[in-house]
């Protein structure tokens, strides 16, 4: 998890915005995974969504 969260970050400073995108869906199944597994809250899982979603969509409207 913690990787694909660097990953997406990595792609997000120097990438382009469909590599950032990309990282961005399978960070998502990464987390929802990681919270049905119970290793996070699934409260926790939508909030880092939710915030990594904005800081792309940020990114997308520049």
């Amino acid at each position: 998890m913690r990787e694909a969260i660097k990953d997406f970050n990595e792609k997000l400073l120097h990438g382009s915005v469909a590599d950032a995108k990309a990282s961005f869906a399978k960070l998502s199944q990464i987390l929802d995974r990681t919270a049905a597994k119970g290793i996070i809250h699934k409260n926790n899982a939508a909030r880092r969504k939710g915030r990594l979603s904005a800081r792309l969509k940020k990114k997308a409207a520049k």
